[in-house]
């Protein structure tokens, strides 16, 4: 079998696109990896001469102005000694996606996409830990470790951790990792994990950092406020922590899912006394932790009413222009401790990938839509409009694993 430096071997196998002409058959390969074969040889002959071409342009997604978002074409990223090139599997939607589209309080252009999962395309010079072929998931942001703020505990606000991005970002048929990003930022997808599920390693790690950052501890009470796709990767986590858990939605059904995978109990957002749950479960004190994964006046006024003196909110979602008005007079003889957490870091995904490896851990379940490349502006206004629960986006001529 003839195949590219270090390319081809066992990535696509099906079926083909075959021409005639004379006594000859010409044979090309459909599937769109970076190096495409033609196969031409007389009928009835031996082995076939192969050449290889490399595939020249793909699509990605880019938002250019506010409210929407471009399909445009591109060069199939060249890359460099110690980067990879990996063809798109699934990328999950992010709401800081919709924002970056919706937001007027984002500059545009911007890059979208950033819970990937891919195959291995072609592997640069001097890279050994990772093959073609290989399945791998990979974030977006990787900061400098030696820096002031990664020493000390705040890797998502070194300089370098939001100016380092992938190339051209998520929603891409094919996408760059730079070296820095093949260093500290690929993880290996274990074959039992899905494409679906493995674009949750990057929200995951998102979750777990946040929960490094408060503390919880077991036997202690959490409330969740909001519980769509990445408030709900909240409840395992607690769970496996033995932690008291309720959960707060406008949406009945949400609850009800919540609690399938561990929550104690679920409120329905202005028609249940969030505060008195919490204090049912808590002895009268009030939850040792609110997670607001929605952040507006009225859900911060939940937290306050629901935690218990001494305790913490932790704002984990937030939107640009977001203001909130409250007594910090009884914030400060309360000791309510006000957390926030961005981001994940490198070195937490692989924890995520592990967990994900778990059958408890399905989370592909929230995934209520896949739509392609072409299709992917129906996805960001379902998740902007809060009309879906999570979507992935998939390259179209590409069924995911």
């Amino acid at each position: 079998m003839c195949s590219p430096p270090r390319c081809g071997e066992g990535l696509g196998v099906g079926f083909f696109v075959v021409k005639a002409e004379g006594n000859l058959v010409e044979i090309i390969s459909p599937f769109r990896f970076p190096f495409a074969p033609t196969l031409r040889f007389p009928f009835n002959s031996g082995e076939p001469k192969c050449t290889w071409r490399r595939r020249v342009t793909m699509k990605y997604l880019m938002c250019l102005t506010d409210g929407s978002d471009s399909v445009l074409e591109a060069d199939v990223p060249k890359i460099g000694p110690g980067e990879l090139l990996v063809r798109l599997n699934a990328c999950g939607v992010c709401a800081t996606d919709t924002l970056k589209i919706y937001n007027p309080g984002y500059t545009k252009p911007q890059k979208l996409g950033h819970e990937c999962v891919g195959t291995v395309a072609e592997v640069g010079e001097g890279v050994s830990r990772f093959q073609v072929g290989q399945r791998v998931a990979f974030a977006h942001h990787v900061p400098d470790y030696g820096s002031h703020y990664s020493r000390f505990g705040s890797a998502p606000m070194d300089p370098m951790f939001k100016a380092t991005n992938i190339d051209p970002g998520g929603f891409s048929e094919y996408i760059r990792l730079p070296a820095v990003h093949v260093q500290f930022n690929v993880v290996p997808v274990p074959d039992t994990v899905s494409d679906l599920r493995a674009v949750f390693m990057e929200p995951l790690g998102c979750c777990l950092r946040a929960l490094d950052r408060v503390p919880l501890r077991a036997g202690q009470s959490a409330l969740i406020v909001g519980v769509g796709a990445i408030g709900m990767l909240f409840v395992p986590l607690l769970r496996d922590q033995t932690v008291t858990t309720i959960v707060s939605d406008v949406r009945a059904e949400r609850l009800a899912l919540a609690q399938q995978w561990g929550a104690a109990a679920g409120c329905v957002a202005g028609q249940a006394d969030v505060a008195a749950v919490c204090k049912a479960h808590s002895q009268g004190r009030g939850v040792d932790v609110v997670i607001l994964t929605a952040l507006n006046q009225t859900t911060f006024d939940m937290a306050l009413a629901a935690v218990r003196d001494g305790g913490t909110i932790l704002i984990f979602g937030g939107k640009p222009g977001t203001v909130l008005h409250y007594d910090a007079w009884k914030v400060f003889l309360r000791e309510i401790n006000l957390i926030t957490s961005y981001s994940t870091t490198p070195e937490v995904l692989p924890r995520a990938m592990r967990l994900l490896e778990r059958p408890d851990y399905s989370l592909e379940q929230l995934i209520s839509h896949v739509f392609s490349l072409d299709e992917a502006a129906q996805g960001f206004e379902l998740v902007y409009k809060g009309q879906a629960s999570k979507v992935a986006i998939v390259p179209g001529d590409r069924g995911v694993r």
